[in-house]
């Protein structure tokens, strides 16, 4: 988590940065559609420079006395009642009657903020209040997962008898016909995905989500496109880079609606597919900025690894994959670049960050040159002005290189807010956006 934005006593507060905007259960604001929201995008950049640089410039001296830290977990909701296990589409419903925040009331673990993410068969747990940085406090660590854990279920069953609390990476049948409890069919000429192979039931129903994804595809021009390949798969059949990124386009010209239209790969036309998966997040509120910089780079050397570790995603609609990790089917069904970017915007919105922040970087300009070796765009009227306002030129760089993505959530009744108070604009564009 960054270190800048953060408000209020920070003992009060989760320190999780999601992938997404936070969505409180009680929020109905719905965004614009995509068509209206157009308009906007650009006064919603610089609108989230200038809210960025307002932060920084009240934050960038703050020194907390103690680093503080979290954990958040995504829990599957599954329903094994019928032949075949199913996801459990009632995650609306688990949420509401959790709340947006519980503990235990004998005190016995920390408690847990509960909220709303893509999927309605996903719940997410985050630490409430967050630990200390003291050896002692990981002690504290199991006990909370396990009462979240226990919380969690005890609220799905009273939902469903039937429904049980799984922690998996990716449900291996999503996409499967039938895949969902009460079953729904997906929509290929619909106003969501449009996807052949997974229902927009199994999205959230927050009018949220609904239009973000909705947004999503319309930015791109067509429905997204992932292509994972099989086990076994021929070489050559194997696809590169460049031919999975046209793809999408390709098959929409074609007009196909096909389950399987590229031999030897596991073809998934849904965010679903990416956004339906679940992790465990180590979260971190740093003592100041420089400290914030440096774990961020430190954690995209050391996230990878991790995740590789886990291997916990081999099978995908059904079918073995040849890959092992949640990521590449992330990566794929969340990249919003129209045909006329893909020269120029080098990949995914959701793609490893592509540039190293610290301040060390900072202040040597030979070592930032060896670390950041790839070109980046940048969203130049960004740029000029955090340079000018004193930001250094690397952080001023990251700032700008994220603001070169195009905001898929804006709302009507925030266009005007004041930059020096709400960061609303900001905080859309760097949750969706992770590169």
């Amino acid at each position: 988590s960054s270190h800048f934005g953060s408000s209020g006593h920070p003992r009060r507060r989760s320190v999780a940065r999601r992938a997404m905007p936070e969505t409180k259960i009680t929020d109905v604001r719905v965004p614009l559609p995509w068509e209206q929201a157009v308009a906007h995008r650009d006064a919603a950049k610089n609108k989230a420079a200038r809210q960025f640089l307002a932060i920084w410039q009240e934050h960038k001296g703050r020194q907390d006395s103690e680093l503080l830290w979290g954990e958040e977990v995504e829990y599957f909701l599954v329903d094994v009642g019928g032949e075949s296990a199913r996801v459990a589409l009632c995650a609306d419903e688990v949420l509401r009657r959790l709340g947006t925040a519980s503990a235990p009331a004998d005190g016995s673990a920390v408690g847990s903020g509960w909220r709303t993410e893509y999927g309605n068969m996903m719940v997410e747990g985050v630490t409430e209040p967050p630990f200390a940085w003291a050896i002692d406090e990981i002690l504290r660590l199991e006990p909370a997962l396990a009462w979240r854990r226990r919380e969690v279920e005890r609220v799905a069953q009273e939902v469903g008898e039937s429904v049980r609390v799984v922690t998996l990476a990716a449900f291996p049948l999503l996409g499967v016909p039938g895949c969902t409890a009460p079953p729904a069919e997906p929509a290929p000429t619909g106003e969501v995905s449009q996807s052949v192979l997974c229902p927009d039931e199994a999205t959230s129903p927050h009018p949220r989500y609904q239009t973000f994804t909705a947004n999503y595809r319309k930015r791109k021009g067509c429905k997204v496109g992932a292509f994972i390949p099989r086990d076994g798969i021929a070489e050559g059949q194997r696809l590169g880079p460049d031919e999975v990124a046209r793809l999408p386009f390709d098959l929409a010209r074609r007009g196909s609606q096909e389950r399987d239209p590229v031999p030897g790969h596991i073809y998934l036309d849904s965010q679903a597919f990416g956004a339906c998966q679940c992790c465990m997040q180590a979260t971190f509120l740093a003592r100041n900025s420089e400290e914030a910089r440096y774990l961020t780079d430190q954690f995209l050397v050391l996230a990878p690894l991790f995740l590789a570790l886990t291997a916990a995603t081999p099978f995908l609609r059904g079918l073995v994959a040849e890959t092992d990790t949640r990521w590449p089917a992330f990566q794929q069904s969340w990249d919003d670049r129209c045909e006329e970017e893909l020269g120029r915007v080098r990949n995914s919105r959701t793609s490893p960050c592509d540039l190293f922040i610290g301040e060390s970087l900072a202040k040597d300009a030979a070592a930032e040159g060896a670390a950041n070796d790839v070109e980046v765009p940048v969203h130049a009227p960004a740029m000029g002005l955090l340079t000018e306002a004193g930001v250094d030129p690397l952080l001023s760089r990251h700032v700008a290189h994220t603001l070169v993505r195009d905001p898929l959530v804006i709302f009507e009744d925030r266009l005007d807010i004041d930059d020096a108070k709400d960061a609303d604009h900001w905080d859309q564009l760097l949750g969706t956006n992770w590169g």
